[in-house]
């Protein structure tokens, strides 16, 4: 199976990977052959120069196709390219199992109408890598093109020339001249090309490098073959014959490489630049060489007019770039200035400083808020700033985190050099990193002066603990009150109540002995006189409240127990076991019972449910029916009950919350959240941090 990884362009695979390690074999087996003193002679090899060779080519053009076949990025390049090695590799094949075997083999041969659909194959996939690469047009690109063009040109007159001199004087058939001539004519057009695409692109892009380095290596291999023909010294399985193989590797395994643009790393920056510049020293050579060679005129006209090209393309890109530079540079100097002012004029602590500890940099106003005036800051160390607690917090706390992860909130306090008190502060602190590594240089912190409000935090705390006091002897109060009612109501209402139901239960029997008529009204009065006792036995429930001597749960499962007896089922879920300080239990019991009371009075409801849970630092609980619901808003204080208005201010005044709910099934949610103290809803102390 023949996979792609889409992330790299590289093609994978146990197929493909078996196909490129018998053609690299094969490649390495027949370069090693044409080394110097491998051979005993240099007459043609049947198996090296014959199969091996021949299969070497084959077998490449079967690991050119594997990109195309595979991967659709860029296909119209790489069916290019593995049509340039399918033609050259039949073109071998042609040759070795056909032409050769002929007694009068002619030229051009089918072989070589092989041979040249391969060049001009790789010509065209050089084409279209052009027109995908470059896609702007521009004065720089027309002045590269022409010191390529004149360059090479240049380097061509004066190496081939005489060998176009030979091949065009042998008395051969024109179309045997014209075939020999179209060889390093194609060479030529094939340097040409693939230095400019070197040019333009640099050597960034591995499979653009890979493939121009191939097809240059296979223009240089033919063009010499032309001159080795022409001058009669050719001869197979030379040094020529193994590079003009590897350039056809290079060229095929072009594609299983990634040829994506990627970032220019350093040293290969001026990659363009430095093609350029080696174009440039081959023009001096090659005026050198004019000069030391009876060369046509060309091959002096050409080189030298390439260097001034060259020499005025320079110039013009250095004018043109001077004024992008000073104009970029202008551009960072006013964003330098904006950031200077910037930090300079903050009210912020703000300061930098190296890995180490030695502080860089300190704003003006954060040498204010620290009282060192003009002091040099490069002598002192982070921990000169920060107070004790503040330096183990940061050993502790701030550096790790900022480590970890770069960056670090939190607050703590700066050391005041005049003697004063520690300075509250809010921190940012971050690693500054070079944006070219990515390497951390620099800590940097701002800081801000909250001494304003850790003030305001510590007077809301302030606030809260006398709330607690008010509200702990407001119901303390309350509480005794009602024991001292409840006691004067069971010392003195209902014993003397209880005197009069006695007198009254003898006076029935006396008047029941005389049959008088006065027996009915005597009935109704001790009837009267029962349901009073009753209303005081539990007013005096009321009075006396559960929750001061147990738990919360116990407390509302008393209430329940008396508030709905047998008139509706009920029951007291959740986390029974929760608690709260005395003061608030008490408050809680209170405002639970009443919302009980009015589902007796108001919900004709079925079933109840008291649920308690725990919320976030507080305890909720919940009154739940299935009665007929009522709007809260809508209901108004009535005289003798606590009234929900009065539910909802003690609640309040407790630091609690009050919420009453229609329920869309029917009947009401009444939910009373209340803080497991006072100071739970007070803003917290500031935690120690880091400079």
């Amino acid at each position: 199976m023949t996979t792609v990884a889409p992330a790299h362009g590289l093609v994978t695979g146990r197929g493909p990977r078996s196909l490129a390690v018998v053609a690299l074999a094969m490649v390495a087996a027949f370069t090693v052959t044409t080394l110097p003193g491998v051979r005993g002679d240099t007459a043609f090899h049947e198996l090296y120069d014959g199969w091996l060779q021949g299969s070497a080519y084959v077998v490449l053009a079967l690991v050119a196709l594997v990109r195309p076949l595979t991967q659709g990025a860029n296909r119209a390049l790489w069916w290019f390219v593995a049509g340039g090695a399918v033609f050259r590799g039949l073109g071998f094949a042609l040759f070795l199992g056909y032409v050769r075997m002929l007694d009068h083999p002619s030229t051009p041969s089918i072989a070589d109408a092989a041979w040249i659909l391969a060049d001009l194959a790789m010509l065209g996939a050089m084409w279209v890598l052009v027109r995908t690469r470059v896609r702007g047009r521009s004065v720089d690109l027309a002045l590269d093109a022409v010191v390529v063009v004149l360059t090479v040109a240049g380097v061509a007159v004066e190496l081939l020339y005489r060998t176009f001199l030979r091949i065009a004087e042998q008395p051969d058939p024109d179309e045997m001249v014209v075939t020999n001539l179209l060889y390093p004519v194609l060479d030529i057009a094939s340097l040409v090309v693939v230095t400019g695409v070197l040019v333009r692109l640099g050597l960034r892009s591995r499979s653009t490098l890979l493939l121009t380095l191939g097809l240059a290596a296979d223009a240089i291999v033919d063009a010499t073959f032309a001159y080795q023909a022409s001058a009669g010294t050719y001869h197979p399985g030379t040094v020529l014959a193994g590079l003009s193989l590897v350039g056809a590797a290079a060229m095929s395994f072009a594609g299983w490489v990634p040829e994506g643009e990627q970032r220019e790393q350093e040293g290969y920056q001026f990659s363009r630049v430095l093609v350029a510049a080696a174009l440039g020293v081959v023009a001096i050579a090659a005026l050198v060489y004019a000069d030391l060679r009876d060369v046509p005129v060309g091959g002096v006209v050409l080189p030298s007019a390439a260097l001034l090209v060259g020499i005025g393309r320079a110039t013009w890109t250095v004018a043109r770039n001077r004024g992008t530079a000073e104009s970029v540079i202008s551009a960072k100097n006013a964003e330098l200035v904006r950031f200077q002012s910037l930090v300079e004029t903050s009210d912020d602590f703000i300061a930098m400083a190296r890995p180490d500890g030695t502080v860089l940099y300190v704003n003006p106003a954060g040498r204010r808020m620290v009282g060192i005036g003009g002091r040099d800051v490069s002598r002192m160390s982070i921990a000169d700033f920060l107070t004790e607690d503040g330096l183990a917090a940061s050993v502790a706390v701030e550096q790790p985190a900022v480590v970890q992860h770069g960056r670090w909130s939190g607050q703590s306090t700066l050391r005041d050099h005049r003697g004063g008190p520690p300075i509250p502060v809010a921190i940012s602190s971050f690693l500054m990193r070079d944006p070219t590594t990515g390497e951390p240089f620099a800590l940097a912190t701002v800081q801000r002066d909250i001494s304003d409000r850790v003030a305001a935090q510590s007077a809301l705390e302030r606030l809260a603990d006398e709330r607690q006091r008010l509200l702990d002897r407001l119901v303390q109060a309350q509480e005794d009150e009602r024991a001292r009612i409840a006691a004067d109501v069971h010392d003195d209402s209902v014993q003397a109540l209880a005197a009069v139901e006695l007198r009254l239960g003898l006076l029935r029997r006396q008047l029941a002995e005389h049959e008088s008529g006065l027996q009915e009204t005597a009935e109704t009065l001790a009837g009267t006189v029962s349901e009073a006792i009753g209303r005081l036995r539990a007013l005096l429930f009321d009075l006396e409240s559960p929750a001061v001597d147990t738990d919360l749960g116990t407390a509302l499962t008393v209430a329940a127990a008396d508030a709905f007896d047998d008139h509706l089922r009920w029951r007291v879920t959740g986390d029974t076991t929760l608690d709260l300080p005395e003061t608030l239990r008490v408050t809680a019991y209170r405002i639970a019972r009443e919302a009980m009371a009015n589902v007796v009075r108001h919900a004709e409801a079925h079933e109840v449910e008291i649920r308690l849970t725990e919320v976030g630092s507080g305890v909720e609980i919940a009154v739940v029916d299935d009665g007929r619901g009522f709007d809260a808003a809508a209901v108004e204080p009535r005289p003798g009950h606590l009234g929900i208005p009065a539910m909802l201010d003690r609640a309040t005044i407790a630091g609690g919350r009050l919420e009453l709910e229609r329920r869309p099934e029917g009947g009401m949610r009444v939910r009373l959240w209340m803080p497991a103290s006072l100071r739970d809803d007070a803003t917290q102390t500031p935690q120690e941090g880091s400079v």
